[in-house]
């Protein structure tokens, strides 16, 4: 048996020209999560990581405050999928004009590009909706194979995958759960036999201390 906990990114630098970094405020997210992790003498067995930037910046500001944290092995099948030219590919079947550096107007098309994504209606994208979902559910199947106390660090998307996969959610439930994760929100799963049961989805104990809520963020 094991216990997984998948924990969502640190804040990414959304409108700039590198979305896959953090910025400082993710930083710190994911500092205070290392120190939510060391209060509570909460060590981790094993680590595993997508191979996108911000993922890897999320583990390192954890482990600077939690030390005995392992090395992480990095797993593709965790990253987020491509939002950026699923969108682009999107845009032209539209007839209005959004200004993508407005989270507001980003997220809401965003929201109908990816039910139009799942419904095959975009062309041209790199990877459809079916294989994001079967490379999400391999990956996890090979992290069931873990025992003890597992970390792992990916996206909103994969982790909503992962939740979908285990409450059976529709993928109109699964997207609205997508647009409200929360940047290094934790999920806890309790895994046994190959089999996942949530224990939680989406907390962020860490930012709850009332100097700490500006911190709580989506992108």
């Amino acid at each position: 048996m094991s216990e997984v906990y998948i924990v969502r990114h640190g804040q990414a630098a959304f409108g700039t020209d590198d979305y896959d970094r953090l910025t400082e405020l993710g930083w710190e997210q994911s500092r205070l999560l290392g120190e939510y992790c060391q209060a509570r003498e909460l060590h981790f067995d094993a680590v595993y990581t997508g191979s996108m930037r911000r993922h890897r910046e999320t583990l390192a500001g954890l482990r600077d405050v939690l030390m005995t944290t392992p090395n992480a092995e990095e797993l593709a099948g965790l990253n987020e999928y491509d939002f950026h030219s699923m969108v682009e590919a999107y845009l032209p079947t539209l007839d209005e004009e959004l200004d993508l550096n407005d989270a507001r107007d980003f997220y809401r098309l965003l929201r109908r590009a990816l039910l139009a994504w799942s419904r095959d209606e975009i062309p041209g994208v790199k990877e459809s909706w079916a294989q994001f979902e079967a490379r999400v559910r391999g990956t996890m199947a090979s992290i069931a194979a873990q025992s003890g106390r597992v970390l792992v660090v990916t996206s909103g998307g994969a982790s909503s995958a992962i939740l979908r996969e285990v409450l059976g959610l529709s993928v109109e439930k699964m997207i609205e759960i997508n647009l409200q994760a929360r940047n290094t929100g934790i999920s806890q799963y309790f895994c046994k036999s190959g089999a996942f049961q949530l224990n939680s989805f989406n907390a962020v104990p860490h930012l709850e201390q009332p100097q700490d809520r500006h911190l709580i963020t989506y992108t």
